[in-house]
């Protein structure tokens, strides 16, 4: 069964982006390749704003979470800012590898007190603080320059989930004082799913140890050094690559550059802006208040007027529509989560298709909603 998905990740793909993914599967290996996969990497660091290396890793998000784990938190002392489910996961996998790790928990929903993480910095000396941007979960935007601010302030380290942020938000690492970033493909830049994108700061780059003092293989940041000095004229990369996924975020990469960071963060905006304004239409309302809120995605608040799981099930069952629920149980019955993150989900006629059936949805069970004026704004 073919659905519309808009759900956060993985994203309707653009048509540009699918051709070239679906073209010939080309060899890993050779200059041809080679040239690409450098180009690639380039070009992501350039996104995001960091003259540093990037490395594209076969997997998940999660698998560039795993690789910060391993190469950076061996041995360390760690602080993690929680206010959402994947900073549950952030914590989980700090505490498998770090000497120590705290956690400063916020309520889900509610932003980072930026005070309460200085007393922490103050009175401990942590060599990382890790963080998420967006946690979509709940569909907040954490401050992620005011954190890197203090984190400097105090000699720690940053290191942060920006797999629902990257080519979304605005992140500049070099700038901000951001020492790794870890992403995907299958978000903000339009991509199907299959890697876990590490993007690490040049400073901490030539801080990475030798690969016999790395634990593991795979996502051993030694040993993908190690082939790409030693191996660099035709295979500067450890393991066989996805290679049409490269192509396809070759293709995504250049868009972003034709299209500049800057106006791509600002159509995101803009986009959540008026599915703000449309769901307010009908007498809803964001999860997160603005201005914390995401803008790859909206977590929607019923409040209380109807069940979002059932809302959910509808939309699916009736419009061959996909959306996102709420990740925490306590929580599926009154958010659900539209995704906005690809610049597919972001044309008009696939926002109007949500609301559309979101407003049949609410007539149907007798609950007022004036489907359209919510239209209207989104067109």
């Amino acid at each position: 069964m073919k659905y519309l998905l808009m759900i956060p990740g993985p994203v309707e793909t653009p048509d540009e982006i699918t051709d070239v993914f679906n073209g010939q599967t080309i060899a890993h290996y050779g200059k041809e390749f080679r040239d690409l996969y450098i180009d690639t990497t380039q070009k992501l660091s350039n996104v995001l704003g960091t003259k540093g290396c990037s490395f594209l890793i076969p997997g998940s998000g999660s698998t560039a979470l795993e690789a910060i784990g391993l190469n950076f938190c061996d041995s360390k002392r760690c602080l993690i800012i929680n206010n959402g489910h994947f900073g549950d996961r952030i914590y989980d996998i700090a505490s498998k590898y770090a000497a120590s790790t705290d956690q400063i928990t916020f309520k889900k929903g509610r932003s980072y007190d930026l005070k309460v993480i200085e007393d922490y910095l103050k009175k401990n000396q942590y060599d990382l603080l890790w963080m998420v941007h967006v946690d979509t979960s709940i569909g907040i935007l954490n401050p992620l320059k005011e954190v890197a601010v203090l984190s400097e302030k105090y000699g720690t380290r940053v290191f942060v989930d920006a797999i629902a942020s990257s080519a979304i938000e605005e992140i500049q690492m070099d700038n901000w004082g951001i020492d790794c970033i870890a992403n995907a493909s299958q978000k903000g830049f339009s991509c199907p799913a299959g890697f876990g994108l590490l993007t690490v700061g040049d400073n901490l780059v030539k801080q990475i140890k030798p690969a016999s003092e790395i634990k593991g293989w795979c996502l051993n940041l030694g040993i993908w050094i190690e082939y790409y000095n030693k191996w660099n004229d035709w295979h500067p990369y450890p393991v066989t690559l996805p290679t049409n996924l490269v192509k396809a975020l070759n293709k995504s990469l250049e868009l972003i550059e034709i299209q500049g960071i800057g106006n791509r963060v600002a159509m995101y905006k803009d986009v959540s802006d008026k599915l703000i304004r449309s769901v307010r239409k009908l007498g809803l309302d964001l999860f997160v208040p603005e201005p914390n809120n995401a803008h790859g995605l909206t977590a929607v608040s019923t409040l209380g007027k109807f069940d979002a799981s059932d809302f959910k099930e509808f939309i699916r069952d009736r419009y061959k529509i996909q959306i996102g629920g709420s990740l925490d149980k306590n929580m599926k019955s009154l958010v659900f989560r539209i995704g906005h993150m690809s610049t597919k989900q972001c044309l008009s006629r696939n926002l109007v298709s949500v609301m559309s059936a979101l407003g049949t949805y609410m007539k149907l069970k007798n609950i007022e909603a004036d489907t359209g004026e919510a239209i209207s704004v989104l067109i």
